[in-house]
């Protein structure tokens, strides 16, 4: 929140703002319900971070030893 003398801006103000500026539709205020929690979306998202970076740091199995004849 910025106060001064003479002004207030609370969170509203800067969200409309920001959202004006970014050329967010406002006049509609209909609130979807998202599909999945955000939570639950969240968790997917990190956990497959996590096995993406778990894997890729893994230690790979040596190279097959050469044969000789």
């Amino acid at each position: 929140m910025i106060t001064g003398p003479d002004s207030y801006i609370g969170h509203p103000f800067a969200i409309t703002t920001l959202c004006q500026r970014l050329h967010v539709p406002t006049e509609n205020d209909e609130i979807a319900i998202p599909l999945d929690p955000l939570g639950r979306v969240f968790f997917r998202r990190a956990l497959r971070d996590l096995e993406a970076a778990q894997a890729a740091s893994a230690p790979q199995p040596p190279p097959p030893a050469p044969h000789h004849q």
